[in-house]
C-alpha cells in the first residue's frame, strides 16, 4: 500500500545538482583484412620447378554467438471506433443474419413465405437469441476495455502534467467568470511550463514520474490504480516541489511575466465545447485569475518555504538567488 506523505514535512530525493538550473526566456570500419596470394612457382637453378610452399592451416574461427531473441513487442491496442460506428456495425450484422434467413426460406419455398414460415423462423431466432446476445455483450465489452486502455495510455504518457494541474484542478470546476480559471487554458499553462522549466529539465521530470507510476503498479498487483497514489507519493511530490521553484523563480520581473503568461495562455485556449455558455464562449485568463491559478500551484511551496528548515533544503537544491526569486514571486503574487 502506497502511505501518505507526512503534512509537517517534506522529504527531498533526487540529485540536487541536476535541479539547480533557472530558466530565463557509423562507426568505423576495419581496414585491416589481408590480401590472400596464390603460391607462385619459383624456377631452381636446376631448371626444376620448387614444389609450392606448404600453407598454414587456417586457424579455426570463432563460432558466432547466438543472439538473444529480440523480446516480444507490446500487444497494441485497437484504435477503438466511436460507439455510433460499434453499434451500426453490430445492428448491421444481426440484420444481415435475418435478412439472410428469410431470403434463404423464400428460395427454399419458391419465392414466397408464409405466416407459418415467418413463426418457424421466429422460433429458430429466439433459440439463436442467446448466442446474439453473447455476441452484443462480447462486442461491448471489447469496446469498453479499448476505451480504457486507450484512455489509460493517455493519462500514462503525461503524469507529470497531471502532477502539475493537480495543484490548481479545484479551480477547474468553477463556472467561468472574470476571476475564474478555466479548463480552456490548459494548453498554454503545458506552453508556459515546458519554456520556463526548458525541454531537458520537462523530459526528466517526465521520465521520473513514469518510473514513479510504474512503480507504484508494480506493487499493486491486482489493485486498481488510483492516481491519488502517484500524487501522495514522496518521490512525486519532491518533483513538484522542485518545478514549481523553478517556476516561480522565473518570475523575477513579475509585471512583465506576467503579461507575457496571460499573452501566451489566451493565445492558445481550447475552442469552447459546442454546447458551451455565452460565458465560456468569451473567456479569457485575466491578471486575478492568473493570481490564484499561481497561488494555488505554489502551495506546497509556500508551505515549505514558511519555515526556516525547508527554504534551507531548497536552497540547497537550487541555491540562494533562486530561492529568494521565488519568495518574492509567492508575495507578489498574493499581494499583486
Amino acid at each position: 500500500m502506497v502511505k501518505s506523505p507526512d503534512k509537517t514535512e517534506v522529504v527531498m530525493f533526487g540529485d540536487p545538482a541536476a535541479q539547480r538550473k533557472s530558466v530565463a526566456g557509423g562507426g568505423l570500419t576495419d581496414a585491416s583484412a589481408k590480401l590472400r596470394q596464390k603460391p607462385r612457382v619459383i624456377e631452381a637453378e636446376s631448371g626444376k620447378p620448387m614444389p609450392a610452399p606448404v600453407q598454414a592451416t587456417p586457424a579455426p574461427q570463432p563460432q558466432p554467438v547466438a543472439a538473444k531473441p529480440a523480446p516480444k513487442p507490446a500487444p497494441k491496442v485497437k484504435n477503438p471506433a466511436s460507439s455510433k460506428d460499434v453499434s451500426k456495425a453490430m445492428v448491421a450484422d444481426t440484420m444481415g443474419s435475418v435478412v439472410g434467413s428469410l431470403r434463404q426460406k423464400a428460395i427454399q419455398n419458391g419465392g414466397t413465405l408464409s405466416l407459418q414460415d415467418i413463426d418457424v423462423m421466429e422460433q429458430e431466432l429466439a433459440a439463436k437469441s442467446q448466442q446474439i446476445e453473447a455476441q452484443f455483450e462480447s462486442a461491448l465489452e471489447d469496446y469498453a476495455a479499448a476505451i480504457d486502455q486507450q484512455k489509460w495510455n493517455l493519462e500514462r504518457a503525461n503524469p507529470f502534467s497531471r502532477l502539475m494541474v493537480k495543484q490548481f484542478s479545484h479551480l477547474l470546476k468553477e463556472p467561468a467568470g472574470r476571476k475564474s480559471v478555466h479548463r480552456r487554458l490548459l494548453p498554454g499553462f503545458y506552453q508556459a511550463t515546458s519554456m520556463l522549466l526548458g525541454p531537458e529539465t520537462v523530459g526528466r521530470y517526465h521520465e521520473r514520474c513514469e518510473g514513479i507510476v510504474a512503480r507504484i503498479q508494480a506493487d499493486l498487483d491486482d489493485t486498481p490504480f488510483d492516481w491519488e497514489m502517484f500524487y501522495n507519493e514522496k518521490d512525486a511530490l519532491t518533483v513538484s516541489l522542485d518545478a514549481q521553484l523553478i517556476l516561480a523563480s522565473g518570475f523575477q520581473d513579475f509585471d512583465k511575466r506576467v503579461k507575457w503568461y496571460l499573452d501566451l495562455v489566451n493565445s492558445n485556449l481550447t475552442p469552447p465545447a459546442d454546447d458551451a455558455s455565452a460565458g465560456e464562449r468569451a473567456w479569457s485568463l485575466s491578471e486575478p485569475g492568473l493570481r490564484r491559478m499561481l497561488d494555488a500551484l505554489f502551495s506546497n511551496l509556500r508551505k515549505v518555504m514558511s519555515s526556516e528548515k525547508g527554504r534551507e533544503r531548497m536552497i540547497k537544491r537550487h541555491g540562494r538567488d533562486a530561492v529568494a526569486v521565488a519568495l518574492t514571486t509567492l508575495k507578489r503574487v498574493v499581494t499583486g
